[in-house]
């Protein structure tokens, strides 16, 4: 009898341990679907950004390029008609290059291709193990024949490396407000969907 009671308590225990690790994977499952979200957005914005610099770039090439030309060739002239000009188209036809090599710079820590790329990855690597941590509460967590420390170093794993994709770039704040947003206003229009499904099945029944 003892011994009976005592397996019984043990499931029980077990049964919550598990119920509280599914609980904690539909938490960390949310959470991946918001980062991920937010780093798609991020990502879009700062390409979007460096298309917009990409083209600048190519103006002010352009610029500092006939600047350069043109103080070459009339150096002299524009000296004698106006001494306080030339300095000024030779600053710019300057700083113009110099901005066209640093946006061209290929790998340039915190600049706007960089970022984008991050981003992407990132999102990508978290809606990847998003599909894992899923899989594993569907799966496994349930499973009589996984043991409880089996489970537990699983959800350590995947807890550590929800941690290294997190630490390689971080969220942009207004990304991750406009995330939750986005995913609250997708699921509001899932609901709603089913509302009117729901709807239209009962008139249909009862019609």
């Amino acid at each position: 009898m003892g011994s009976s009671m005592s397996s019984k308590s043990m499931d029980e225990e077990d049964r919550m341990r598990r119920q509280n690790l599914e609980d904690e994977l539909k938490k960390m499952q949310n959470s991946l679907k918001v980062t991920a979200t937010s780093h798609y957005l991020s990502s879009r914005y700062y390409k979007n950004l460096d298309v917009k610099l990409q083209y600048a770039s190519i103006i002010t090439g352009a610029l500092g390029t006939t600047g350069g030309v043109l103080s070459k060739l009339a150096w002299k002239l524009i000296v004698a008609k106006n001494p306080r000009f030339a300095p000024i188209l030779a600053t710019a036809s300057a700083t113009s290059l110099l901005f066209t090599v640093v946006v061209n710079i290929p790998h340039v820590p915190n600049s706007p291709g960089t970022l984008h790329q991050l981003h992407f990855r990132s999102g990508i690597e978290c809606q990847y193990l998003e599909k894992q941590v899923q899989f594993f509460a569907k799966s496994d967590v349930w499973n009589s024949d996984m043991p409880w420390t089996t489970l537990a170093s699983r959800y350590e794993n995947l807890l550590k490396e929800k941690k290294e994709i997190n630490g390689r770039v971080q969220t942009d704040e207004w990304a991750y407000r406009a995330a939750l947003k986005k995913i609250e206003n997708r699921e509001n229009e899932k609901r709603q969907k089913e509302q009117e499904l729901q709807t239209k099945t009962l008139r249909g029944q009862i019609g």
